[in-house]
């Protein structure tokens, strides 16, 4: 997920350009039924500001589908993962 993200998009500078980029990445494989981005923090291994993300998709069998092709940790039962932030 990182990597697509990181590729596909421009820095994030705000939530909402953050959901609008995981609607479109996970359009593929389902609606999202719930997303929490808690708020940034300074990765102390990058230097760069990272977000932590709580997914779930409506159907777990999408779920599976993403977390596999994304390579995506799970917490709960929700996908977890962290994305850089733009911190200008």
């Amino acid at each position: 997920m990182y990597s697509v993200l990181k590729n596909n998009f421009s820095p994030f500078q705000n939530e909402q350009s953050l959901r609008l980029a995981l609607v479109s990445v996970c359009a593929p494989y389902g609606k999202i039924k719930s997303l929490e981005i808690f708020p940034p923090h300074q990765d102390s291994t990058k230097g760069q500001l990272t977000a932590f993300c709580l997914l779930q998709l409506d159907s777990a069998t999408a779920q599976a589908g993403l977390r596999l092709q994304h390579q995506l940790g799970t917490f709960g039962d929700h996908l977890a993962f962290y994305v850089d932030v733009d911190d200008t």
